[in-house]
């Protein structure tokens, strides 16, 4: 059993450096997202939601608008809104990350595929990596205007959604998991040279496989 937990464990640390290399050289801010919620999703076993937070246009502070937040599940939406928690006895439902963000705010949740205890291991790489990730949310997105940086939030939620599509798409044609489809994809774009949103647009209209399409 040790030798087992021992491996799982490594498998983790070696697949949480994969992504974390992943975020820190992406460029496009539609394919972070990807990166990180597949990255997240095969860290946890789990399936994972992003939200992006757009500030509240008052100067009195507030919450921030919280994208996307139509079509989400109540469990998602529960686990989302809820506060991080250290608790590695309890069995959960999922896990909440909050990193913060400069550029705004971001969290994550993932699911289960049924209730099981966190270890504290997860909870420190969990941790890493969405710092990670809020770090290259800010290195991508514009630091100059709040009117641009809401822009570009907003573009990136909807550019995942077409990317989810496209994904959906792949899994179900070759019987491929989320995270080896959205690879697939992502391999389309930079060995074509063509953002990953429009190679999964391009596989949603035509029907065609991401390297021909």
């Amino acid at each position: 059993m040790d030798l087992d937990l021992n491996e799982a464990a490594s498998e983790r640390r070696v697949a949480a450096a994969r992504v974390a290399r992943d975020l820190a050289s992406e460029d496009d801010l539609v394919t972070l997202l990807g990166v990180a919620k597949h990255g997240l999703g095969e860290l946890f076993d789990g399936e994972c939601t992003i939200q992006l937070g757009i500030a509240p246009h008052s100067m009195s502070g507030g919450e921030p608008e919280w994208i996307p937040s139509e079509g989400l599940r109540d469990e998602v939406m529960l686990g989302l809104s809820g506060p991080p928690s250290p608790d590695v006895v309890s069995e959960r439902p999922g896990i909440v990350l909050v990193p913060h963000s400069d550029s705004g705010v971001c969290r994550a949740w993932v699911q289960f595929s049924e209730p099981r205890r966190v270890t504290v291991e997860e909870l420190i790489i969990g941790d890493l990596f969405a710092q990670a990730f809020a770090i290259a949310v800010d290195r991508l997105v514009s630091q100059d205007l709040a009117a641009k940086r809401e822009v570009q939030l907003r573009e990136a939620v909807e550019g995942q959604k077409v990317i989810g599509q496209a994904t959906g798409i792949m899994m179900e044609r070759h019987r491929l998991t989320a995270t080896v489809a959205f690879e697939l994809l992502r391999v389309a774009s930079q060995n074509r040279n063509i953002k990953l949103r429009e190679i999964a647009r391009r596989v949603i209209d035509t029907g065609e496989e991401p390297d021909r399409a």
